[in-house]
């Protein structure tokens, strides 16, 4: 018969945690925000804080227009009006932050969530081309965009739209700050 060890590591070490464990407690003033398996705190963040902790993430700060049973529709200061998968957000009228990571996000293309955006810095990472855009107000919107074959005609200073689909966008409390 085999025995499992349980090992407690603790670690500020993001990708350490990540690659050496098979559950992550993700702790904010020693409270507990999510325990999980490393893909679900990535894909599938209960808060906006466990979001903003593990890995990349773009937030949009919106206000719930649509409640529905398993996505919302929130308006941002723009104007724009997203749709997002309901998962930790209040009632209509209420305040949420919009999530999502830099690699889900379409550039170039209208999507089901389409935004404009205007490229402020491009960064050659080698398998991915790291894009600092302005979407929203926000001038630290970061896009991945993989170093493929067909090569990036993008452009500093070039207006865009970016695009992003419902099931890529999470809809969860907001952060004060």
């Amino acid at each position: 018969e085999r025995l499992g060890v349980t090992v407690v590591y603790v670690t500020h070490d993001q990708s350490e945690a990540l690659t050496m464990s098979d559950r992550v407690a993700v702790f904010n003033d020693g409270i507990i925000q999510q325990l999980a398996s490393p893909p679900d705190l990535y894909e599938r963040p209960e808060n906006a804080f466990v979001a903003q902790f593990i890995g990349e993430n773009n937030k949009i700060n919106a206000l719930i227009l649509e409640n529905n049973e398993k996505t919302i529709k929130a308006r941002t200061k723009t104007g724009n009006i997203f749709e997002a998968k309901r998962v930790n957000c209040d009632s209509v009228g209420s305040k949420t932050t919009l999530s999502v990571r830099p690699e889900r996000i379409n550039v170039g293309i209208k999507g089901e969530n389409t935004a404009d955006a205007e490229i402020l810095e491009l960064i050659y990472i080698g398998d991915h081309i790291r894009c600092r855009m302005k979407v929203e107000g926000d001038e630290n919107f970061i896009v991945k965009i993989p170093n493929s074959s067909k090569k990036s005609t993008l452009n500093l200073g070039q207006k865009t739209k970016v695009s992003w689909s419902i099931d890529d966008c999470r809809a969860l409390d907001t952060l004060e700050n």
